[in-house]
């Protein structure tokens, strides 16, 4: 017989009311978790979207500011800033955009042939560019008429000016003018000359220059005491931040000034120096709101450009319903034109072909394309040898983006036409890729060597087309040793040239080996499989 009071009982109930009450309580955290966690993941992926979107409007400003660079017309026309714009837009997408790094390939062949400066030495001071075209420019105008009174007038103020500024640096800032001696040693050019040279005096004008609230006569007696105390104020603290070195050799020499003459002009030397630097900030910051305003003045003139086309293209683009946004495509606008341009039924029908293929792609990758780190990530997966050098070349990221087109397409059930089928592109495109990565491997080891070949080519050596015959003979020798004397070589590239020509009779460009570490393309079997083997997933034969 039990000796329960009942007591058991109530204890077992509470038990399980307060094991409910808990359960409850932890399914409703669990829910506000739960509830918590989608909101978060929704919040992540609006900002995602929202960054995505910002992205991709941002490629099609830069492609926008860039699509002038392609036409002959505009260089002929182009200021040194429209120039620098385009420099500077380029240089920032060209490691994510392939439209970017060809431009700033065909602006670096252009900017040197027309000017003389190879922008591989600008980096990203675009300042220098700017100025450095506009140095050229006008010296050419003023050399358009040699003699003149105003050009050796000119000439003559251009020496009396560097010479004081050399003067002025030596005595004053040190620091800097064995920092200018140094960039001077290293020019190649009159032109690169020319603009170190004017670099040296706008710097010395400028610190030289009046402080503000002096004139150029009686400066302490003109300026009031509180003035200059402001000044030197925002000086001294300006220094100590950005410039200490500066201004502990200002210091020394300020608390060591003889007389009170001498300690004014340490504070106005001070001064100077603090509205030199200060000054070229603002300077960078007006450059900068006058490279935004650049940009919005091209975007809407690309806006207005796309707004015309459609209207020409409006037929087609209402047939495939294309939205007005997606001329921005240069491939697809290629081929709506060829459609609305269309005389026979066999052509419309491959225009209309091709329409459907952009607009499958851009479903797939945006209207602006692939993005560089995305071919590189699949090619570098896909393809052996492909590596981070060869994503610097344009023709192999245009090539890496046909194949990747051409995967894509295959994956969409697309199969091209009998003139080219999308098997034919496919391999195309491959074989380009592989011997791509063979001439970047060539062109690394001329750089290493010291034979790079591009450099020659932009300087103007042109390889003549003769005979196998032609080439052993003296008159050829000669005339191949003379175009080298101009190309930059030096002279042992000369002879070693000139002498692989005379020992092997054939062009110089045979005689070179391809270095231990260059590219090679995989040796595959032929045969129906042989694509699919050189490249992970690509179609089907």
């Amino acid at each position: 017989m039990s000796e329960s009071d009942g007591m058991d009982d109530v204890v077992d109930g509470g038990l399980r009311q307060s094991l409910m009450v808990a359960s409850r309580i932890a399914e409703t955290l669990a829910r506000k978790r739960q509830e918590a966690q989608r909101q978060q993941e929704h919040l992540d992926s609006q900002a995602a979207h929202e960054a995505q979107a910002r992205l991709a409007a941002e490629r099609s400003a830069a492609h926008a500011a860039l699509a002038p660079v392609e036409k002959d017309q505009w260089w002929d026309n182009a200021q040194p800033s429209d120039i620098a714009t385009a420099y500077t837009v380029a240089e920032a997408w060209k490691d994510h955009d392939p439209t970017a790094l060809a431009a700033s390939e065909r602006i670096r062949q252009e900017v040197f042939a027309r000017y003389g400066i190879d922008t591989r030495d600008v980096g990203t001071d675009t300042a220098y560019l700017e100025s450095g075209i506009h140095t050229v420019a006008t010296e050419r105008a003023r050399l358009a008429a040699p003699g003149t009174a105003a050009g050796v007038q000119g000439q003559d103020d251009h020496k009396s000016q560097l010479q004081s500024a050399i003067e002025w640096a030596a005595e004053e800032d040190p620091r800097f003018y064995a920092e200018w001696r140094n960039r001077q040693g290293f020019t190649d050019t009159v032109e690169d000359q020319r603009s170190v040279e004017k670099e040296l005096i706008q710097y010395w004008q400028t610190a030289t220059a009046p402080a503000v609230g002096q004139s150029t006569e009686g400066v302490d007696q003109t300026q009031s005491k509180a003035d200059h105390q402001t000044d030197l104020g925002r000086a001294t603290g300006w220094a100590k931040e950005h410039d200490p070195k500066f201004y502990d050799d200002w210091k020394l020499r300020h608390d060591f000034a003889d007389t009170v003459a001498d300690e004014r002009s340490d504070e106005n030397r001070l001064i100077r120096h603090w509205q030199a630097a200060t000054g070229a900030q603002l300077a960078s910051q007006s450059a900068a709101v006058e490279h935004e305003k650049a940009m919005q003045l091209l975007a809407a003139a690309r806006a207005e450009e796309l707004r015309a086309q459609a209207a020409k293209l409006a037929p087609q683009m209402e047939r495939h319903q294309v939205p007005v946004e997606y001329l921005a495509n240069p491939e697809l606008t290629k081929a709506l034109r060829l459609a609305n341009n269309a005389k026979t039924p066999k052509a419309l029908e491959v225009a209309d072909a091709a329409v459907k293929e952009r607009l499958y792609l851009i479903g797939k990758d945006g209207i602006n394309g692939p993005d560089i780190d995305q071919l590189r990530k699949e090619t570098t997966a896909n393809v052996n040898g492909a590596g981070e050098e060869h994503f610097k070349d344009p023709a192999f990221v245009d090539a890496a983006k046909n194949l990747h087109e051409a995967k894509l397409l295959a994956e969409g059930g697309f199969k091209g036409d009998k003139w080219s089928t999308l098997e034919q592109r496919y391999e195309r495109a491959e074989k380009e890729l592989f011997a791509r990565m063979e001439g970047v491997g060539r062109e690394i080891e001329n750089r290493v060597t010291g034979n790079d070949s591009s450099r020659l080519k932009d300087q103007g050596l042109k390889a003549e087309t003769t005979s196998a015959n032609d080439y052993g003979s003296a008159e050829r020798q000669n005339a191949f040793a003379t175009s080298l004397a101009d190309s930059g070589a030096n002279e042992s590239q000369v002879r070693g040239r000139v002498a692989a020509e005379r020992s092997e009779a054939t062009h110089p460009r045979g005689a070179l080996t391809m270095g231990k570490g260059a590219a090679k393309a995989r040796k595959t079997p032929t045969g129906a499989s042989k694509g699919a083997e050189r490249f992970k997933g690509g179609p089907s034969k």
